[in-house]
């Protein structure tokens, strides 16, 4: 995926995470990284804004599954 296509999906927090997951010290290597291309830096952020979305919808099913059967 291009950063292009992940750019609309990017959260705050998401530069720092994809600089821990690099090694890198500053978020906004980790953003330079992704607008030039690099490929280790868009699959990981790519896998950062998925994993990331599939929690919340976890959580979110988690949460409305427990008031489903609090309300009984």
């Amino acid at each position: 995926m291009i950063y292009e296509q992940l750019k609309p999906k990017i959260m705050t927090g998401d530069y720092i995470t994809l600089a821990r997951m690099l090694g890198l010290n500053s978020p906004d290597s980790a953003r330079m990284r992704c607008r030039r291309g690099d490929i280790e830096a868009l699959e990981a952020l790519e896998k950062i804004i998925e994993n990331r979305d599939q929690l919340i919808k976890n959580y979110q099913n988690d949460e409305s599954e427990q008031n489903t059967t609090n309300s009984y």
